[in-house]
This record gives structure tokens, sequence and C-alpha cells, in this order.
């Protein structure tokens, strides 16, 4: 299963679930949060993905580490980071091209995202229970294309047409993240045969439109989609 336990700019954290093993992905909530949504029981945690260095990806990571959890990111993103103490061996370095991670029984293969921080990854992510899962946030767009993948979890930040309402600055900045209109382009090229389902992670919570992404989403692919908020849950 797949569980949501935050999504956005104020922190951001989600599971991969098998009946034996579980897969974190980001830890940019307290580590308090991220214990209670593993029900306090850290037995079945094989690993854990960071996409970038941004504090709403990567706030708990020396607590995920002192857990004796790895921590698989690019090292540009461990560079930015900067942790004061020496865990280095419960870091395995993610590169950008032609690597691939064996973490228990889920298979990672990383892929550069495009943001505004050294080596950025996506992550599209294999378990025999699960099907293929890809895992992108904070990526103004997508250079890759992914076909019959089974679950999407994908950054749908704001719309384009706020753009004209904002200060350049922000603007700017939210280039750095994935519009409405990248996403439909985006999954327009893709196969989506098989897929069960999508989900919207990473909304803007002052430009973004929930309600309406999700409608515009579905509708164009035909395919179940999600908010990605707090406590959801797709079995």
């Amino acid at each position: 299963m797949i569980k949501v336990l935050a999504s956005g700019s104020t922190g951001n954290c989600y599971l991969l679930e098998t009946e034996k093993e579980i897969l974190i992905l980001e830890a940019g909530i307290n580590i308090k949060k991220i214990k209670e949504g593993l029900n306090f029981d850290l037995n079945k945690v094989v690993g854990c993905l960071i996409t970038h260095e941004h504090k709403d990806h990567s706030k708990s990571v020396k607590e995920v580490l002192r857990c004796g959890i790895d921590v698989y990111m690019s090292e540009g993103t461990l560079n930015g980071i900067n942790l004061d103490f020496d865990y280095s061996h419960r870091i395995p370095y993610l590169l950008e091209h032609n690597s691939i991670a064996k973490i228990g029984e889920f298979t990672v293969i990383p892929f550069n995202a495009q943001h505004d921080v050294n080596e950025p990854l996506g992550f599209l992510i294999y378990h025999p229970e699960l099907g293929k899962v890809l895992f992108l946030t904070d990526s103004f767009y997508v250079k890759n294309r992914f076909n019959n993948v089974d679950h999407i979890l994908i950054e749908c930040n704001y719309s384009e047409d706020v753009l004209s309402e904002l200060p350049a600055w922000r603007a700017r900045t939210l280039k750095s993240h994935m519009s409405l209109e990248t996403l439909k382009e985006t999954l327009s090229c893709w196969d989506l045969t098989g897929t069960k389902d999508i989900t919207l992670i990473h909304i803007s919570h002052d430009n973004g439109d929930p309600e309406r992404f999700q409608k515009e989403i579905q509708e164009l692919t035909g395919i179940k989609t999600y908010i990605g908020e707090s406590g959801l849950i797709i079995k």
C-alpha cells in the first residue's frame, strides 16, 4: 500500500508498505510523526529515499539515520544537507546515471529531476507486491518518458494562470515546480496502460487548487486520481 504522511511545502513524507517491508520516501517532517506513521515499529523499514536537501524533504534525515535506517540520496544532496556527524556507512549514494539500488525487495532507479538545487532526483521503484511506482516531486518538468507504471505519485504544484498575479520573484520560484499544465502535457506523452492510480503531491497551499487539479487530471487520463494529503492510503 501507499501512505501519505505529509505533502506540501511544510513537509513531505510517504510510505511504500508491503507485507514485510516499508520504504520511506522523504523525511521532511518531525521524526515523531514519521514514527507515528510507522505505528512506532521500525522493524519493517528497509530504507529511506531523499530527493533533495530542502528542509521540507530532509528535515529528519539525522534522526532517521540515528534509528539505524539507511538513507539513499545523491552526493549533491548529502553535501547540501551538510550533516555534522559521520553516518557515511548508512548513506549509499544514488547516482544520476546508470545506477540501480536494491533495498530489500525494492528496486530503485534514480533519474534527474529539474529543481533549483544540486543533483535532485526522482525515483522509479519496483516491488513484486506493488509493481512499478513513479515518485517525482519538486521538478518543473521531466525529461524521461515513463510507460506502464502501476502507481504515479507526482507533483502538481500550481496552475500557470496564477502567475500573472504574483510578484516576479515568486513567479521565478514557482518555475522550479511542476505546473498543472506541464503535468497534463507530460502525462499525455506517456503510455498509461495498466496505470491504476495517480496521486498529486506537493500542491501549493497558496497557488494550488486540489479539487480542480484532481478533476482535470482524472478527466484527461481516465485514471483514478487522488489528492496527496495527510492520511491518504492507497491499497
